[in-house]
């Protein structure tokens, strides 16, 4: 099986200038946790998650609602492409302890893979074997 047969196709997305107080009202809108930072119409530059924004910005005492995405995001991020299998999906977000890959083709995002997408699509030992990697220290 493919990334792009489990992945979420829609994804939001924000700009490197965008508040982080703006993605914190878009992850609880959209009740995520993760939302992949692009420029130029689509490039993966980042990722800002809920505990970068409680870490980077909040717990250094920085204003969200000055901040911007740019200063608090995640720059070094794991990638994955939709023709690449599921099974190396799975191995990446075990040794990266992650939960989550962005999906990229030609350096644009095109979608997200979660551990959740991989428990659904995968129902075997792809998934627990990932379960552990993601969990780990948890």
């Amino acid at each position: 099986m493919k990334v792009r047969d489990a992945m979420a196709k829609t994804v939001s997305s924000a700009m490197k200038s965008d508040r982080v107080i703006d993605i914190a009202r878009k992850m609880k809108q959209e009740d995520a946790g993760f939302i992949p930072v692009v420029e130029n119409g689509g490039t993966m530059v980042g990722v800002i998650t809920d505990r970068d924004i409680v870490i980077r910005c909040i717990a250094e005492g920085h204003d969200p609602r000055n901040e911007s995405a740019e200063h608090v995001m995640s720059r070094e991020v794991t990638i994955i492409g939709p023709d690449d299998d599921i099974e190396q999906a799975a191995r990446m977000m075990e040794r990266e302890e992650i939960r989550r890959l962005p999906v990229a083709e030609n350096g644009r995002l095109v979608g997200v893979l979660s551990h959740g997408n991989l428990v659904q699509a995968t129902k075997n030992k792809t998934a627990e074997k990932a379960t552990e990697g993601v969990t780990r220290g948890a």
